[in-house]
This record gives structure tokens, sequence and C-alpha cells, in this order.
């Protein structure tokens, strides 16, 4: 396990402007608890060290580190100015079980107002023999078991406006359509695709907005058969066509993204939503799908809890099970760039949050459908259901399924078997998988573990191919970390640990 610091200079601010100062303030964090802090000998002559001042501004934001709220300290000169163009060394003594501690020299960059990230090594946790030794077991059950996924976006563009996205803002709906074509993700995939398990072809955008969808399909179950290939929809375009070509092609997965019972619900959330022609297209693609007797695609189905549709969660399930879906993911909204805070946001009704999730449970158990669901809030009070009209599946039975009118040629289900976790149990120690079996390519050419971590595992041209950024020293390092820290400063933002995005079935 190696040792985390983070550490933030507040005072002097960069508007300050200044090379010397009789004082230095910030806030230091340490993975392992600090027994002693104090000033190097390299400069503690001239200087004076005030450690454990109260910083609850920063416990709030690293809830995963010790003494979080006693983290602020002060610098200051006794006899002479400290010089901010100069390396500061702090020496701290951490305690690494209850009867071992460590001495470990911190050099603080006192020229920069950003948090600073690094990383202690703690040889006796993980060596780098055991490690390599692992790291050659991964590589080679990755030859055995193709166990990656890779998500992206084939476009950049999509139809809606949901309230909850960064899409309906100009900044981004304005921006020139970038979208990949077939041969070119064929070139990305060749040298990858031995190891590769799955793709998803959509992330943040709606993949039937782009011209190549289909020849991308196609393109991917003739040169790559072994792959499962997964779409998150919003199923305004899933027309007879999409859907001939997703059933001939043995795609494996499809998400749809939708969140609400009624008419009026959907069209409010998801602006520029027509709820006839969706449900009316998801019936179509379940009626193929019992035709042929296809095991897939799987029909999964994404519901954002907000205050103004979480009263029809519970009768979405049984919607849901009408429809043929395998699994439900419910989810908090997320911020984003252009809010925080958002007023659906349940946070802001924790009671009402907590009442209907016993609603939703007890209606998947009756009705036999897995689902995801976040955690209950911590709460004293108790939400009293306010009248309201009752919500039914009226507006849904009223629509018949969309006329197939492209005929369907039965092509067989997807047999093939890839890896899966079981195959990987030598990594259960891991904090995230993620940097194992997956990669994000953002933009169609930056790398990164997920599409929540904060740095870029290098960009796909001619020089770098998705295999030799994959396996290159920055991702390796960013596995080691999962085997060996508690803790990854690009991942701060991760709302999988946060709880917005949960990923295990509600038993």
């Amino acid at each position: 396990m190696d040792i985390n610091i983070l550490y933030c200079i507040d005072f002097p601010a960069k508007s300050e402007n200044v090379d010397k100062t009789d004082k230095i303030v910030g806030w230091l964090l340490c993975s392992c608890k600090i027994l002693e802090l104090k000033i190097s000998d390299y400069c503690n002559h001239n200087y004076s060290l005030e450690y454990g001042l109260s910083r609850p501004d920063v416990a709030e934001s690293f809830k995963e580190f010790p003494d979080n709220i006693a983290s602020g300290f002060n610098i200051i000169a006794d006899n002479k100015l400290i010089d901010r163009n100069k390396t500061f060394v702090l020496e701290a003594e951490v305690e690494i079980t209850n009867d071992e501690s460590k001495k470990i020299s911190i050099v603080l960059d006192l020229s920069t107002n950003t948090i600073q990230d690094f990383d202690v090594e703690d040889n006796n946790r993980l060596s780098v023999n055991n490690w390599n030794k692992l790291e050659k077991e991964y590589f080679n059950n990755l030859k055995k078991h193709p166990w990656i996924t890779i998500r992206m976006d084939i476009t950049n563009k999509c139809n809606l406006r949901c309230i909850m996205c960064h899409y309906k803002e100009k900044e981004y709906y304005s921006k020139p359509t970038n979208a990949i074509t077939a041969e070119k993700l064929k070139i990305q995939l060749q040298d990858i695709a031995p190891y590769v398990k799955n793709i998803m072809i959509s992330c943040g955008y709606e993949p039937l907005m782009s011209k190549h969808f289909y020849d991308i399909i196609k393109m991917l179950n003739t040169n790559f058969p072994h792959m499962e290939i997964g779409l998150c929809t919003n199923g305004m375009l899933l027309d007879s066509k999409a859907r001939k070509v997703i059933i001939e092609n043995k795609v494996t997965h499809v998400l749809l993204s939708f969140d609400g019972v009624t008419k009026k619900t959907l069209e409010n959330i998801r602006i520029g939503a027509d709820y006839e022609k969706i449900i009316s297209n998801i019936k179509a693609l379940r009626d193929l799908k019992r035709k042929y007797n296809k095991t897939f695609p799987l029909l999964y189905m994404d519901f954002v809890l907000m205050n103004s549709n979480i009263h029809e969660a519970p009768i979405f399930i049984r919607m849901c099970k009408e429809l043929g879906i395998e699994m439900i993911d419910f989810r908090h909204m997320v911020g984003n760039t252009f809010f925080k805070e958002h007023e659906e946001m349940m946070i802001f009704q924790k009671e009402r949050y907590n009442y209907y999730r016993l609603r939703i449970i007890e209606e998947s158990k009756k009705i036999k459908i897995n689902i995801r669901l976040p955690e209950p809030y911590e709460t004293d009070k108790e939400y009293l259901p306010e009248d309201q009209s009752k919500v039914d599946l009226t507006d849904f039975y009223n629509i018949i399924p969309d006329f197939q009118t492209e005929e369907v040629i039965n092509t067989g289900d997807f047999c093939n078997k890839n890896g899966d976790d079981s195959d990987f149990k030598f990594l259960s120690d891991a904090n995230c998988l993620r940097p194992f079996n997956e990669i994000m390519i953002h933009e169609q050419d930056k790398i990164m573990p997920c599409s929540y971590y904060g740095g870029i595992m290098g960009n796909i041209d001619e020089d770098n191919t998705l295999y030799s950024i994959f396996f290159n020293e920055k991702y390796r390092k960013v596995r080691r970390k999962k085997m060996q820290s508690s803790f990854d400063f690009n991942c701060v933002a991760c709302p999988i640990k946060s709880n917005l995005l949960p990923t295990d079935i509600v038993k």
C-alpha cells in the first residue's frame, strides 16, 4: 500500500505575486495517520510550524483521509523570510499499523496554489517483485480471457435536451459534428481486439445520430465477432432499420434511457422526446426478440431519480417487465460542468427518496426484476406521501408496437464466451478494477481508465495505438496504485464512490 500525500498552499495566493513571505498557510492530508509533523532539519532553524488547525472544508471534500478536519497548517518565518521559489521540506512520522510507524519526507512546492498529489512507496506492502509477478499473471490471463470493456461515443450529437444533461447547453450542441467512421474504428481496435470482451459505442451522446451507425455495427460483428456490442439510446431513433441492424448483427446489450411512466413526466425531463414513439419502438424491439427466439440483445433501462419522477419509480418497474427489460439502473442525478446542485436532486429530499426507495425494492422483488439502486440517505426525518393522483400505466398500454417494415434475417444468437471477474480473482484486493478492464475513448482519441478519471493516459495517433497506450507505463502506474493505495486524486469526482451510480444489484 502506497502512502498518499495531498496538500495545497492557500496563502500567499498566486495573485499576491511575491517571492518572499513571512507566512505560509495551507492544508496537508496523508492516507496514514500523521503522528508527528515537523520542519525538516534542512530548514528548521529559521521557521516554526503549526499543524492540526481546523479545516472542515477540506474534511468535506476528502472524506477518505484520517484526521481530515485537523489538516490545516501555518509556517511562520522566525528570523528569515520564506523563499517561495525554493523547496520546503517537512518530515512526517506516520502510523503504518498499531505498532509500526514510518518517517517520510514531504517536499512542498510553495509557488503554486493548486492541489498537489503524490505517493510515497511503502515497499513492505507490495514489493516490486510481487507487483511484477501479479502483473504478469494479469497479462497472461487477459490473453486467455478477453476482459476489457471499451466505452466510447461514435458521435458528439444528440436529438434531445434533457434537463440533467450537459448537452442542453449551447456550448455542446453547437459544436461541429465529430463522428468516427467504421473504417477508422476498425483500425483503432485492431491490435487491442484480442483482449476486449465488449464495446459500448455510446456514453454521453446518441449513437443513432451518427450516419455511420449501421456500418459500425456491421463492421464490429464481421471483424470482431467475439466482442459483445452494446449501445445506450434514448429510443427516439430506434426505428425499423435500426432494429434490423441490431438483431442481425448480434448486438448484446441495449441500454434505454427513460425517466418516467407517464407522458407528461417523461417529456418534461427529456426535452424533445416523443413518449409514444419511444415506447412504440421499444415494444417493437421486444417483439422482434420474441419472434426470432433471441436471448440478445439484453434490454436494460436507465432511470435518473429526481424529485419530479421518483413517485413513478415503483410502477416503472412493472412497465419495464412488460417491455422485457432484464435490469433497471436507478441512479441519482450527477452534477456536471454547468451545475453541482440542481433543484431536482434527491439530496434535497432525503426522506422522500428513502420512502420511495423501499417501495422500489418491494416492487422489484414482487415483479422479480433485477435493479441497481443507491443506498438510503442518513436522516431522522420521515416522509408522509402527499395527496396526488394515482400513477398508472394507461399511457403505456394505449401504445402499439411500431411496424417492422425492414425484413430481418435470423442470423442466430451471440454465443462467444469471454472472461469475467471470476477469471481475475487475484485482483480482488484492487481498490477499483476499471484500470484493469476498461478503456474510455474520450472525443474519439483521448484514452482514460474511465469517463470520470481526471487524467489522460494517452492520445491515439500515428505513433500511439490503443494497445500501446493500455500497456504503457502511465496506465500501468494507475493499475499498480489501485493495488497499493486507497486513494487516487484523479478519482475524487467519481460518482460510483459517492453511490450516485450504484454498481451492485440489490439483493
